[in-house]
């Protein structure tokens, strides 16, 4: 009996974890106003090339339970002059992508995470992945645009 319940317990961690369901996305940008007003906040793919300008991606997932494993891939159109990245992110060797690693812990089912622009930021198309293990949640194409 011993046997076969290690070896139950074996095909158990063997077999890959359960998929993330996906409910929802939304995709934001926090652009700064004046001192002392609130930023503007609105749901769109057109990213204003102006420091202090933050984009957000949410995902809003089903049946979850405790904290999420994520790993964030933010791509860039060319390489960036300055990333200023923590330390759960790693920088590709050309300055184009950046991944990070996360664990987030979902507000009814929504997780999210964002970035803000700084100046040397290129414009042009940029692309956020967002993975639980090798699965692919949600790709988020966006592009920051001078204006």
């Amino acid at each position: 009996m011993r046997l076969v319940l290690s070896t139950l317990s074996l095909l158990a961690l063997a077999q890959p974890a359960l998929a993330q369901t996906v409910l929802e996305t939304d995709f934001t940008i926090s652009v700064p106003t004046t001192p002392g007003q609130p930023d503007v906040v609105e749901s769109t793919t057109l990213v204003p090339l102006l420091a202090d300008t933050c984009y957000n991606w949410h995902l809003r997932l089903g049946k979850v339970k405790g904290a999420v494993e994520i790993v964030e891939i933010l791509t860039l159109p060319i390489a960036a002059d300055d990333w200023g990245t923590s330390d759960n992110t790693v920088i590709s060797d050309d300055q184009r992508t950046a991944t990070s690693t996360m664990s987030l812990t979902p507000d009814d089912g929504w997780i999210g995470h964002g970035w803000c622009v700084v100046e040397g930021d290129p414009a042009g198309d940029y692309v956020i992945e967002v993975k639980s293990g090798d699965e692919v949640l949600h790709r988020f194409d966006f592009e920051l645009q001078e204006m």
